[in-house]
């Protein structure tokens, strides 16, 4: 983002703030996504579904997350400034189990609870005025509608966001309810994220018994890696937010795997990568990538399955049935200075 541009990217019409794609089961829900009925469909059907749709900043980090059976996946694109300045990730989660998928832009950080039933984040706010050193009160209104926060509590919990232009971010810890079953009546709605006060959320974690959500301070620099200093205690079910953690509590996190760096300026071979083996005895598949094609292709000794084009790019990372596949892919209508790739996840339901 220029200096010489005015945003809040809080504001529902910028590109910081699109709404949450949530998909449940065969279904699609969303402002820019139609609901589509595939049940009654025989043939393979992939979905392409971008981890990020905000910026990439000057160079984004990529990672990922599968849950200890494989069933489970969150991928994260976590984008930096031009002096390493904290831009907003963007985060995809999948899981086979019941059909749950979810992608999130805007935020500061994420994290699956222990057994995978309910996502916390810290969602981003960021208010610039270009070389002003200060942010008009109108900005800060607009940012209070949004949020439904009273002006005078948005300012304190604000924090510097960058080392170039005068800039305040704003963190509000949010969490997201899995559904056991995504098809039973009201699920779409019990799905969507449950907003809880501004002030800490610059860094998320679980306790290792899944009862707690640790919100993090934040940061003490301008850095885009920077960790929160201190902790709260929040309570996923009730939003009660206590200043520290209960005694003894310990903190746990996602088995993350670094992938790679997307930066303009580093090329990215997309003709080839590790293939990966999904499915169970009988019906093991090959996740392959060649020639800038990814294949979801049967074993030798597997009788009776066909192999499926997924999509361009290479495969990442995949779920233990291969229904979730990470992948870098060429970016749809990139701009000149636009990076030529993206993280995405093909959705391949058989």
């Amino acid at each position: 983002m220029t200096a010489s541009r005015r945003a809040i990217s809080a504001h529902p019409l910028l590109p910081l703030s699109l709404t949450a794609l949530i998909a449940l089961g065969g279904c699609t829900t969303g402002d820019d996504a139609p609901a589509t009925d595939t049940s009654a469909a025989t043939a393979p059907i992939v979905m392409r579904t971008p981890v990020n749709r905000g910026t990439y900043g000057m160079a984004a980090a990529t990672r990922w997350a599968l849950s200890s059976d494989r069933k489970n996946i969150i991928a994260v694109v976590d984008p930096a400034g031009v002096e390493a300045e904290p831009v907003p990730n963007a985060f995809f989660v999948g899981m086979e189990g019941n059909g749950f998928q979810v992608q999130v832009d805007s935020v500061w950080d994420v994290a699956p609870s222990p057994d995978w039933s309910a996502i916390a984040y810290g969602r981003a706010y960021n208010l610039s005025h270009g070389e002003s050193p200060l942010i008009p009160d109108e900005m800060w209104v607009s940012l209070s509608r949004v949020t439904g926060v009273d002006t005078a509590t948005l300012r304190a919990a604000s924090f510097p966001s960058s080392g170039m232009s005068y800039s305040r971010a704003v963190s509000r810890p949010a969490v997201i309810h899995v559904p056991r079953d995504p098809r039973a009546a009201g699920a779409a709605d019990s799905a969507r994220p449950r907003m809880f006060t501004v002030g800490p959320g610059w860094r998320v974690r679980w306790t290792s018994d899944g009862s707690t959500v640790a919100v993090g301070a934040t940061p003490q620099r301008v850095q885009d890696n920077e960790p929160s200093p201190s902790y709260a205690a929040l309570d996923p079910k009730t939003g009660a937010l206590h200043g520290s953690l209960p005694a003894g509590a310990k903190l746990v996190t996602a088995d993350w795997k670094t992938g790679p760096t997307i930066d303009v300026s580093i090329p990215v071979d997309m003709n080839a990568a590790p293939n990966i083996q999904v499915g169970s005895a009988g019906s093991e598949l090959i996740v392959e990538s060649a020639r800038g094609i990814i294949t979801l292709r049967p074993l030798a000794s597997t009788s009776g399955a066909q192999p499926i084009t997924v999509g361009p790019g290479i495969a990442l990372a995949a779920t233990a049935t291969g229904r979730f596949i990470l992948a870098l892919a060429p970016r749809q209508k990139a701009g000149q200075y636009d990076q030529p790739v993206e993280l995405v996840v093909y959705t391949v339901t058989r």
